[in-house]
């Protein structure tokens, strides 16, 4: 492995990363200052809710039969967990991703990457790994604005569901960090690339919600890596084991992958 290009590729995601987490922290912790209001108002925005359709609600990941009022888990899930966090936390994975080898193409940088006397591989690991130390921070920093959130607005909130919680979105963004770094390892830009894991997310996020609209469509459930992802039930410590190791088994496989591609992609610079 070599270390000093984790490190210069860690340092090159350093700013971008401190300014997504700073966003997400502040984010988080403004909602939990919510969550008291809202309980003494319960019954007034449960009525505002039912004159909402529910398919608003399936857009936001939201179950809007018990998500939002039974619990600080539910509400950070309606308000922060189910759409907000994953679609910020996403362009920030997705452009990193993105950028691991097309970046270097587009830049007419590839010239570097083919003279230095280390492998390939090592070179792309050294970015994936930078990308990974980016998502542990995101996540990490997250957790604790949450964990704050909870204690300081009386959210209930225990170390199993903060725990669970961290693997949940760790593994999620390690699914499609996994994608990006694939699609960048073919494409020759990073927009390209960046583009078409776009793609694949929203046409993943469109079946998950005609999946969940639909008896006769539940089957499209299965294509969507949607279906693993289940916050609520992290915060809970009620997470099914298998939705973050279905997350994992995607990321790590299309990362290797992405390694393969790489080592054998011819490169004009």
């Amino acid at each position: 492995m070599s270390w000093p290009m984790v490190w210069k590729a860690i340092r090159d995601l350093r700013l971008t990363v401190f300014w997504y987490a700073l966003g997400l922290v502040f984010y988080i912790v403004l909602l939990a200052s919510f969550y008291p209001t809202l309980e003494r108002q319960r019954e007034e925005f449960e009525r505002v809710l039912q004159q909402y359709p529910e398919f608003l609600f399936r857009i936001f990941g939201i179950d809007p039969q018990h998500s939002l009022f039974t619990s600080f888990a539910g509400f950070m899930h309606a308000e922060t967990f189910g759409f907000i966090w994953p679609a910020t936390a996403l362009i920030f994975v997705v452009l990193s991703g993105a950028a691991a080898v097309a970046q270097e193409v587009e830049r007419g940088t590839a010239e570097f990457w083919l003279a230095v006397p280390v492998s390939r591989a090592r070179l792309l690991l050294s970015k994936q790994l930078a990308l990974l130390a980016g998502i542990l921070f995101l996540v990490l920093t997250s957790a604790l604005a949450l964990a704050a959130g909870a204690a300081a607005f009386g959210g209930e909130l225990t170390s199993r569901g903060l725990g669970q919680l961290v693997l949940t979105l760790t593994s999620f963004l390690i699914a499609f960090g996994g994608l990006a770094t694939l699609a960048s390892a073919f494409a020759s830009e990073r927009s390209k690339a960046a583009g078409l894991v776009a793609g694949v997310i929203l046409l993943m996020y469109l079946a998950w919600i005609v999946a969940g609209l639909s008896e006769e469509a539940r089957w499209l459930r299965y294509l969507s890596l949607m279906t693993a992802y289940d916050p609520q039930a992290a915060m809970l410590g009620e997470l099914a084991w298998y939705k973050p190791v279905v997350h994992l088994v995607v990321g790590i496989g299309a990362a290797l992958a992405a390694l393969v591609v790489f080592t054998r992609r011819d490169i004009v610079a």
